[in-house]
């Protein structure tokens, strides 16, 4: 019986050891083989969703607005003009409006106007250069451009690129919620590249989705792992005598 005794101690903290991080130990092995498997996932370069893209400190939106127009919807989202949803082109925030004059389609990006053409190609960008006052939003009513400063109303010509007063009763048109596929299709492109769900399960298997004290938790657990590997021969060695 004296030389059992040593086994059941050996038993004991083995026991226990494992049971210790037994909850460590079942996310190294569930993300290392999905790991070994990601490029077969498809998994490698797919982005994360934006709940998590936040809570990585990415600054994805919750929620995006835009204007409609004739059936067509036009939003800003990192500094680009998406037209239902498309990407098209550079539009600095933020986005103040959007208007049709002479065929063109007139948006306002980072308080200059852009002119479009039917394609959304863009034909012409107007700026303070060019004579255009600081403005809030804009509009337009059966004559032309209108432009909102905050403190008056104003007629702007893209075409002789004159301003005068406007004293008519337009209202400017608020932005507002995209409809809801559209804006998580945006909000879900809005993701950087480099968060994706290789990232994650990476992160996971290293410990360091819960920072410093994480990775302190899978050493340990890799340490124990090794002890374990240890003890467990020795029990079956004394278990053969």
């Amino acid at each position: 019986m004296a030389a059992r005794k040593p086994t059941r101690q050996w038993r004991q903290w083995h026991r226990w050891l494992g049971l210790a991080v037994a909850l460590p130990v079942l996310v190294l092995s569930i993300t290392g083989v999905m790991l070994n498997h990601i490029e077969s996932l498809g998994w490698s370069s797919k982005p994360m969703s934006p709940w998590l893209a936040r809570w990585y400190g990415a600054p994805v939106p919750k929620d995006v607005k835009g204007y409609s127009l004739d059936g067509q919807w036009y939003a800003e989202l990192d500094e680009r003009l998406y037209i239902n949803g498309t990407d098209t082109l550079h539009c600095p925030p933020p986005l103040q409006g959007v208007a049709q004059q002479n065929g063109l389609l007139i948006v306002g990006c980072g308080h200059e106007l852009m002119l479009l053409d039917d394609s959304g190609q863009l034909v012409e960008r107007i700026g303070k250069a060019y004579g255009l006052p600081a403005f809030e939003h804009l509009g337009s009513d059966d004559q032309g451009l209108i432009l909102d400063t905050g403190a008056e109303r104003l007629r702007f010509d893209v075409d002789q690129l004159m301003t005068g007063p406007y004293q008519g009763n337009w209202q400017p048109v608020d932005a507002r919620p995209l409809p809801k596929q559209m804006k998580q299709a945006l909000i879900s492109q809005s993701v950087p590249p480099s968060l994706n769900w290789q990232r994650l399960l990476l992160d996971l298997h290293a410990g360091r989705i819960a920072g410093l004290a994480g990775q302190l938790v899978m050493d340990f657990a890799a340490l124990v792992l090794t002890i374990l590997a240890i003890t467990g021969t020795v029990i079956w060695s004394r278990t053969r005598r």
